[in-house]
């Protein structure tokens, strides 16, 4: 392996690109700057792995390694990948780092189906005192099966300067306008792809390759038609969240939760428009990562909210050790309910779910409303949405549990509007009341569910002989949030009762 090129300069893509025939040559260079230094070739193999029946590549994928290291590259270039969380599989001797495509693969094994090599040839451009004005790459990209010949090539240029647009970078540009074939240089601006070998080099990538539904696409303006449009959407959230989730990002896990509860909104708000034997499977297996998922939200909730709720207790009354002890059991806990929802999504039924997902989108099985009118259907389904928004307030709301029933009815209230305005031409609603009841319930429940968590551990640290004190003033703390909070989330739920009937408009 050779030395590798210089810290190249400061910009990400090359200022210019020229797409050339195999057979060109470099311009001379010399006569535009006071110093030109010409750099041996680096050579740079990658691997790109890939199901048997090239899943990702369908998805517009890549999965790369070379010498450097793993990497994916979803169109916008190479990102350098870790690896799994939990060790992943260990069976997999080449230790595939998964987790960042598993939502594609599911489960699928992955080999190497091509090899790709780049040949990458760096002239640098100095001035007198020494300084980088430019400097021009020289690519080739040869890929092909493993041990066969290359099947594609392509060679190109890349100029790159430090912005500024001097005289050595102009001259150079010029130079190698002149020299590319003519019409083949496209050359634009800043537009060269991925960077690499210090001056940029664009992929040599091919189209995703779509697989073709055997399935009539419904008329437009159906409701079929509508909720496809909607559940493509939701499904390109949720693909881009499930990578994250395992990697442990902040936030992961509730983007998640959000996907996957506007996923099963708006199937049940919506039913009628596809087969409900298609749907309800899908439903009952979003519901069963739900829950995991559920339990790993409550563990980072109450570790983010264990700071705020000491500072709200009397001063002196939880002093900083039993705040270290119970903060270090909050975050054992969250760590492990985060690693049941990893395991979770590395599961057949995760998988299962994926695959109904992407059937329904696919192929669109059709409902008996599939061929009604899409705003004449919405009308209907968000009217009897209403109808279960106020039947869960007539109800009572005198528990938690009642207040629990509220939330999830205005919330799938909330997730179907939403869907109706992004799948027809109804306009934009006024979802304000709707997410305020939401987050005013949220907090009373998040307070309730931290009460019964930090009487639990004073439980617990009676058991073992530890002072329970601290956990108990965080416990009394948290229930007067409950008590506070509830009466706001009452005046809230009042106001959404005589709003239903009004459809949340004005």
């Amino acid at each position: 392996m050779q030395t590798p090129h210089p810290e190249p300069l400061g910009r990400t893509d090359p200022r210019r690109t020229w797409r050339i025939a195999d057979d060109r040559r470099l311009p001379a260079l010399e006569p535009f700057a006071d110093r030109v230094l010409r750099h041996g070739p680096v050579v740079l193999r990658e691997h790109l792995w890939d199901t048997d029946d090239r899943v990702l590549a369908a998805e517009g994928v890549e999965l790369l390694r070379s010498d450097a290291g793993w990497s994916v590259d979803r169109g916008d270039g190479p990102v350098e990948v870790p690896s799994d969380l939990d060790g992943g599989d260990d069976h997999d001797a080449d230790h595939v780092p998964r987790d960042v495509v598993e939502v594609f693969l599911r489960g699928r094994p992955v080999r190497v189906v091509r090899v790709r090599d780049t040949v990458t040839t760096l002239v640098e451009l100095r001035g007198r005192d020494g300084r980088l004005r430019a400097e021009v790459a020289d690519v080739r990209v040869d890929e092909g099966e493993p041990d066969a010949a290359v099947l594609r090539s392509a060679r190109w240029w890349a100029l790159s300067d430090d912005g500024r647009g001097g005289t050595v970078s102009r001259a150079a540009e010029r130079a190698l306008a002149d020299a590319a074939e003519p019409g083949a240089g496209g050359g634009a601006r800043g537009g060269a792809g991925r960077a690499g070998g210090g001056a940029g080099r664009p992929a040599l990538r091919a189209a995703p390759e779509r697989r073709k539904g055997s399935a009539a696409r419904p008329r437009r303006g159906s409701a079929a038609a509508a909720l496809r449009a909607v559940l493509r959407s939701l499904r390109a959230d949720l693909v881009a969240v499930d990578p994250r989730v395992r990697a442990d990002e902040h936030g992961s896990v509730h983007d998640l939760r959000k996907v996957l509860r506007r996923l099963r909104s708006v199937l049940a708000a919506y039913r009628g428009a596809l087969d409900r034997d298609a749907t309800e499977p899908l439903r009952v297996e979003l519901a069963e990562v739900s829950r995991v998922a559920g339990v790993a939200r409550d563990a980072e909730v109450l570790r983010d909210r264990l700071l705020r709720t000491a500072g709200r207790a009397p001063e002196g009354f939880v002093d900083a050790e039993t705040l270290d002890r119970i903060g270090a059991h909050v975050a054992e806990s969250r760590a492990a309910a985060a690693a049941d929802l990893r395991h979770t999504l590395r599961s057949a039924t995760w998988f299962r779910a994926l695959d109904r997902l992407d059937d329904l989108v696919a192929r669109v099985p059709r409902g008996p409303h599939a061929d009604d009118d899409a705003q004449a259907f919405t009308v209907r389904r968000i009217a009897r949405e209403r109808k279960r928004v106020a039947k869960a307030i007539d109800g009572g709301i005198e528990t938690l549990d009642d207040l629990h029933e509220v939330r999830k009815a205005a919330r799938r209230l909330r997730y179907a509007l939403q869907a109706a305005d992004e799948a027809t031409d109804l306009g934009k609603r006024r979802l304000g009341l709707l997410r305020r009841v939401q987050d005013g319930l949220g907090e009373v429940l998040d307070a309730a569910h931290a009460t019964a968590a930090h009487r639990e551990l004073a439980t617990l640290a009676a058991r073992s002989g530890a002072d329970t004190f601290g956990a108990g003033v965080l416990a009394t703390t948290e229930h007067a949030v409950v008590e506070r909070e509830r009466d706001r989330a009452e005046h809230l739920v009042a106001r959404l009762r005589s709003r239903v009937a009004t459809g949340l408009r004005g």
